[in-house]
């Protein structure tokens, strides 16, 4: 130990009389891969002190293997320098004094293609492929077997293969063709050829407009699962069965939706038979005040046809707007179109309810009272009102016995009414009737409060429901009122570990300016970055620290910092303060522009989700992709059941199932729909 200090100590003191000599380093550009070089004894990010030493990494590009690396006085290209192998794709040399040009070649890498588990199945041996060919390899099947295989795919993605069959007098030759990727890629077959039992056809008639699911065939004794269901289009009307009856019944699930027959499958085809007929959706018009909604079709109207009415305003006013809201749920809406005056939209899956306002023109005698007549009750209810204490008994519409709903108008949202209406007064509804609230904040604002109150001031009881409120229609008229305000949201940065992270505000406005500043400490040789609710940030990166800024949406954000890996090279912890911020800098700088390819760039784009992942069905398999390793999922049945559970171990793979027909694979909160034939 104090032979090693004695050595720190003259080094010390050796540099404060001497200046080292630097000269510059730098990696030219080639073709399909990367060069980068880094150290802790550089000046700066290109200058390096004569003796030190530097590593050099070469990076291919995917597909591609190091061909050659190469380095040489950047005067004179015919004096190379010595480089020495570290590791696959690292080397390092002695720096000289001069300038020194980093150069390499990259060439397509070759891999193997492999065929496992055939033992009846006549399959190719495995062959070596360049990356980026096209590949095609046949598996025979001989015509004296019964039954067929599955295949499971390793170092392909989803939809990467086709696939085609041909009969011969041999049997059936099943070809397989996909382009090389940068790995090797192996089939796993597995045969369920032997003593396979006589298989039936199973037939679905009748199933346009419906999602239908079952097998084409099954073995004798298979449990088969034959699925119909409704659509926002068509609905069943019944069902005729041929080839199975009661005592072949497993389970039946016979809903207003759906119709599920698990049956025993017995020797014989089965076929069903299916009747339908369009689904309908009831159209209405809500009363409009200073102006009225001209509609004359049916009130039943098919899935997906036309609706199509007017708006004309009365004389003095224009209109304000025009909706269409689902008539349960007034969150929902569909957009009309506009020609020559007349709106039209297609029916929805859902019930729908035709509204509009209107505003005074300005300047007109109507303009005073214009946000009134929009949101409160009708001017003639205002004028037949009673001034006696039980005017609320009095005609408020033209139909006796009705009382009305005033919406007082706020700039800062809109509430929207659904509920049964007079037909001549559409704000107006008899005791009893439930009433729904959709209220609409308008951006950057929330909802303070909302209230609904009888003519003598006493609070109507309100019952939320997610976004919408609901209360039950009293003996008297009703006044809404809703107050709004600035909505603040959350910003969290998280995983920073011992970086050092800052924000300038934890809470903040929509719209508000937000800098989140990420600085290195020695060791670390940079971090990645994911982001949730915002789509888009600007990235400034200038030596330790990295700046990040973006506009506050209106929702909260939570940016996560993910620090990478200490490098080997990092420095030592007998260091002085001084020295070791330098070389923190340093790395850190090298890192960032690694990390996030600022060439010409300066910004970054985020995921406001997480990543979707998708599912193929091959044969009695279910191939996923895209999943995060360490993801918990779970394959339900049709029905809802759980049929199994794990959690990934890498982004792809399988999972077998018992027998073909309709699955549902959560992951998260994501459901995806898998038709296994």
């Amino acid at each position: 130990m104090v032979k090693k200090f004695a050595l720190i100590l003259m080094a010390v003191c050796s540099a404060a009389f001497a200046v080292k000599s630097t000269f510059k380093v730098e990696a030219a550009n080639v073709p399909n891969g990367t060069i980068q070089f880094f150290g802790n004894e550089f000046a700066n990010d290109s200058s390096v002190y004569v003796g030190a030493t530097v590593g050099v990494l070469y990076t291919p590009a995917t597909g591609y293997v190091l061909e050659s690396a190469k380095a040489y006085k950047t005067a004179d290209p015919t004096e190379e320098i010595t480089l020495q192998e570290v590791s696959s794709n690292n080397y390092s040399f002695t720096m000289p004094s001069a300038e020194v040009t980093l150069s390499g070649s990259f060439k397509k890498g070759s891999y193997t293609v492999t065929v496992n588990g055939c033992t009846l199945l006549d399959c190719p041996d495995p062959v070596i492929k360049e990356f980026g060919s096209s590949v095609s390899f046949i598996v025979k099947k001989a015509s004296n077997l019964k039954g067929g295989f599955e295949i499971g795919v390793s170092g392909l993605g989803n939809g990467a293969i086709t696939s085609s069959s041909s009969n011969t007098s041999e049997g059936t030759e099943y070809t397989y063709t996909f382009t090389m990727p940068g790995n090797d890629v192996t089939f796993n077959m597995t045969e369920k050829l032997s003593e396979a039992p006589t298989r039936y056809e199973i037939t679905l008639n009748g199933c346009d407009g419906l999602n239908c699911s079952a097998p084409d065939s099954a073995d004798v004794d298979d449990e088969v699962t034959i699925s119909i269901l409704n659509t926002d289009s068509v609905r069943t009307t019944g069902v005729e069965i041929a080839g199975f009856d009661n005592g072949d019944v497993v389970r039946k699930v016979d809903n207003a939706d759906s119709t599920v027959y698990v049956i025993k499958m017995p020797s014989n085809d089965v076929t069903l038979s299916i009747s339908s007929e369009a689904m309908t959706y009831l159209v209405s018009v809500q009363k409009a005040q200073n102006g009225t909604i001209s509609y004359t079709g049916d009130s039943y109207v098919k899935y997906g046809s036309n609706v199509s009415f007017t708006v004309t305003p009365d004389e003095n006013y224009e209109i304000d707007f025009v909706k269409v809201v689902n008539a349960v749920d007034v969150s929902k809406s569909v957009t009309p179109t506009k020609k020559n005056n007349v709106y039209t939209y297609k029916v929805p899956g859902f019930n729908t309810i035709i509204a509009a306002a209107f505003k005074a023109v300005a300047g007109s005698s109507s303009s005073a009272t214009s946000s009134q007549s929009n949101s409160s009750s009708s001017s003639k209810k205002v004028e037949s009102s009673s001034s006696s204490s039980d005017s609320q008994s009095s005609s408020s519409s033209e139909d006796n016995g009705y009382y009305c709903v005033n919406v007082e108008p706020d700039e800062n949202g809109e509430i929207l009414m659904a509920g049964s209406f007079s037909k001549q007064n559409k704000n107006c509804t008899l005791e009893g009737n439930e009433i729904t609230l959709g209220v609409y904040p308008e951006s950057g604002y929330t909802l303070e409060s909302i209230s609904v109150k009888k003519k003598n001031g006493d609070k109507v009881n309100l019952v939320q429901d997610s976004s919408t409120y609901k209360f039950t229609m009293p003996g008297s008229d009703v006044t809404v009122k809703a107050t709004y305000k600035v909505g603040e949201y959350e910003v969290k940065v998280e995983g920073c570990g011992e970086l050092k992270c800052e924000v300038s505000k934890t809470k903040a406005k929509a719209g508000d300016d937000i800098k989140v500043t990420i600085t290195l400490v020695s060791g670390y040789t940079g971090f990645t970055l994911s982001a949730k609710g915002v789509t888009s940030i600007d990235r400034k990166d200038s030596g330790a620290k990295t700046n990040l800024t973006f506009k506050m949406p209106g929702n909260d954000v939570t940016i996560t910092v993910e620090p990478q890996g200490k490098s080997n090279t990092a420095t030592s912890s007998s260091s002085s303060k001084e020295g070791g911020d330098s070389k923190s800098s340093s790395s850190g700088k090298s890192s960032s522009s690694k990390s996030s390819s600022s060439k010409g760039k300066d910004a970054i784009h985020v995921s406001a989700q997480l990543p979707q992942f998708s599912v193929i069905a091959a044969d009695r398999q279910i191939l996923v992709s895209g999943v995060p390793a360490g993801a918990d999922y779970f394959l339900l049945d049709i029905n809802g059941r759980v049929m199994s559970q794990g959690c990934s171990v890498a982004q792809d793979f399988a999972i077998a199932v018992p027998r073909a027909g309709y699955y549902l694979l959560r992951v998260g909160n994501t459901v995806r729909t898998v038709n296994v034939q």
